[in-house]
């Protein structure tokens, strides 16, 4: 072996190392939502139709527990928020319209008295409507969907989900598919396909500790 390629496969090897170094812990929340925002990091899924832009973001229950504890959620210590947030999964569905003015709440609706059951859908129905596919064609539906009403430019909407870790079985699978099924702005059956590589493979957050 020449002393040339010698070299070349070192400097390979320990850009190699800096790089899954790299990508096994983080050291900033900046950084780390910016890498979570990464689709080529899987924990980004997408899909579309009828005008409509669908985006599912997992978060890490680590993260979760963090952003609990920045929100001066002081009635329980940093062990017990863990806990509470390891025996679920928790995501951000956010959906979006390709034109100006026309978002989920306003999509096909005619008059105020339906503007307001639109609301009152996307706050308490959605978990009919999003779910995770199971096996033997079991439903795993959410405990919880809230509205983020952030006042996001673009008319995007987004709610945080949570879904409960009951069947420790279906959480040993190679993915996990949720699917929402709309009733409400005409997209049909939607899938969103995480593997579970792409979980494990979550940086450890150094920010936090």
């Amino acid at each position: 072996m020449s002393k040339g390629f010698s070299k070349i496969l070192m400097v390979m090897t320990i850009g190699a190392l800096a790089f899954s170094s790299c990508t096994r812990s983080i050291g900033s929340e900046t950084a780390f939502l910016k890498w979570l925002d990464n689709p080529k990091n899987g924990l980004v899924k997408k899909a579309s139709a009828n005008g409509f832009s669908f985006s599912l973001k997992f978060l890490p229950s680590e993260y979760v527990a963090y952003t609990e504890l920045k929100k001066g959620n002081d009635e329980k210590g940093w062990n017990e928020l863990l806990h509470d947030f390891e025996s679920s999964m928790s995501i951000l569905f956010s959906i979006e319209h390709d034109m100006h003015g026309i978002d989920a709440t306003n999509y096909d609706v005619q008059n105020m008295a339906a503007y307001k059951e639109r609301i009152n859908e996307l706050n308490f129905d959605l978990k009919q409507h999003l779910f995770i596919k199971g096996s033997e064609g079991k439903k795993i539906r959410p405990v919880l969907t809230t509205f983020e009403n952030n006042y996001e430019i673009g008319g995007k909407k987004t709610f945080y989900v949570v879904f409960p870790k009951t069947d420790e079985e279906q959480w040993k699978t190679e993915s996990l598919d949720i699917v929402f099924d709309d009733p409400f702005l005409d997209t049909g059956i939607s899938h969103f396909v995480f593997k579970k590589q792409h979980i494990d493979q979550i940086p450890t957050l150094e920010f936090i500790n």
